[in-house]
């Protein structure tokens, strides 16, 4: 059984590498993309299924948050962990309002998303250690 997994960042590059390094792990899989929190949002009303969204916190016309938000209201059993480079406790805060299940760095290593998205799976919360 494979962890499904939904990226959503606005950042090509970003999100592609993401993606890759993800699809690497025997337990991992990328169901599906978006570039934006509106398409992320549409493709989960379309029925697509996931265990986890993994999104950027900073994108333009929906932050991360309030994609947690709008997904956890259409899906709540959905896990949700933003995949930011805010490291001050406001976003942190914001992220855990909205519902979100994990929160951690980009500049973190490979180790610990992986680490992260697994925790969360298994329903307990992520922070990167130091926020």
């Amino acid at each position: 059984m494979k962890i499904g997994l939904i990226v959503v960042d606005d950042n090509d590059l970003v999100r592609q590498g993401v993606i890759g390094l993800l699809n690497e792990q025997e337990d991992l899989l990328v169901v599906g993309e978006a570039d934006n929190g509106f398409k992320a949002v549409e493709l989960l009303e379309r029925g697509l299924e996931s265990d986890i969204v993994l999104t950027d916190f900073n994108m333009p016309g929906m932050d991360g948050a309030t994609l947690a938000e709008k997904i956890l209201h259409i899906s709540p059993k959905l896990k949700i962990i933003i995949l930011t480079m805010h490291q001050r406790a406001e976003f942190v805060d914001r992220a855990r309002a909205a519902g979100a299940s994990g929160y951690m760095l980009k500049d973190g290593n490979f180790n610990e998303l992986f680490v992260g998205i697994r925790r969360v799976y298994r329903g307990e919360k992520f922070v990167t250690v130091g926020l």
